[in-house]
């Protein structure tokens, strides 16, 4: 009797709740607080189809606000195939191989300041930062902006495949300029190269168990005319997502604005 009464008992123990599906999107918006952000690096190649390019290594911090990036702190690298500049006398190689030094991009609301070869040359000495207008506070080697909400879900939404925290889709440039306020402003408002051509895009991107992004992969093959395409290929780490981060302007005695500078 008494085994009979304890295995009765077992069959009415409650069963325990599943996990809780992780929510994307909510984890994203609610990483967007004032005075904190994430950390990161991206590394662009670019390179057309059996000829020599560049590779890009931007890393550093993003600021976000309540809605979203607000200010971005970024190094850059680039650095360029060898022979890339073959073609080129002894003086244009020089200037061309400046392309390579370090240089250092901060993006706020109302301006952006860059320094080293986004600057160009011959500033007046001491001064050290070329003001511009505002870009975005995004690395532009992202290729897709994984700090849009609505671009996220909808990149979700339609992957191939969403397994093992990984989500896995194609897509092309038209739909992105089409769906993302940032591809548009890098890539033009129809998504098209200077050919009129659409380009193909596959993209990959790692959730956390808390459902942020911790690694990006983006492959972007441009027919830009005469039979030549261009790759992009992009690789982009995030970390250290709630860290604390604050970004400023660079000393006003060392800032020249965009429309003084005489080249």
């Amino acid at each position: 009797m008494a085994v009979t009464l304890v295995a009765a008992g077992a069959l009415v123990v409650p069963a325990q709740p599943a996990a809780a599906k992780v929510d994307p999107i909510r984890a994203l918006t609610a990483q967007f607080v004032t005075g904190k952000g994430v950390k990161l690096k991206t590394v662009l190649q670019v390179r057309p189809k059996g000829g020599k390019g560049s590779v890009t290594q931007e890393l550093g911090a993003i600021q976000f606000g309540p809605k979203g990036p607000i200010a971005a702190d970024l190094n850059e690298k680039t650095r360029y195939d060898k022979g890339f500049f073959d073609d080129a006398d002894n003086d244009e190689r020089g200037v061309r191989k400046s392309l390579e030094a370090p240089g250092r991009v901060i993006s706020l609301p109302k301006f952006t300041y860059v320094q080293g070869p986004r600057a160009g040359q011959g500033l007046p000495e001491g001064k050290y930062w070329v003001r511009k207008r505002p870009l975005p506070p995004v690395p532009g080697g992202v290729i897709v902006n994984v700090f849009e909400p609505n671009t996220v879900k909808t990149l979700i939404a339609k992957a191939a495949s969403t397994r093992g925290g990984v989500v896995r889709g194609t897509t092309t440039s038209a739909k992105m300029a089409a769906l993302s306020p940032v591809f548009r402003k890098q890539f033009g408002p129809g998504g098209k190269s200077e050919s009129g051509q659409i380009s193909t895009i596959a993209y990959a991107f790692t959730l956390s168990k808390e459902g942020l992004v911790t690694r990006l992969s983006v492959t972007m093959r441009m027919p830009v005319g005469g039979g030549t395409v261009v790759d992009y290929t992009s690789e982009t780490r995030l970390y250290n997502w709630g860290t604390k981060v604050a970004v400023v302007a660079p000393r006003a005695e060392a800032v020249i604005d965009e429309k003084d500078v005489k080249r």
